[in-house]
């Protein structure tokens, strides 16, 4: 879903650029780079997201019994 809107957005961009005159090799251009950055931006916050994720939930796991063979002691 977040792929077919950054592709509208850069689509848009090349129409409006094309509209407003610019040429072609320059207007696909600018709108590749607007896709590169605005699906890098989207995977980066992605990946952010999962690790504050993880982190948060590996320090909610309780502590587990501090003898790994779990044996009980006498």
């Amino acid at each position: 879903m977040l792929l077919r809107l950054i592709l509208v957005i850069s689509l848009l961009l090349f129409m409006l650029l094309l509209i407003s005159g610019v040429q072609i090799d320059v207007a696909l251009y600018r709108s590749m780079l607007v896709f590169i950055g605005l699906f890098t931006v989207m995977y980066l916050s992605i990946f952010l997201l999962n690790v504050v994720r993880d982190s948060n939930t590996t320090e909610q796991v309780p502590v587990g019994n501090a003898n790994p063979n779990n044996e009980q002691e006498n």
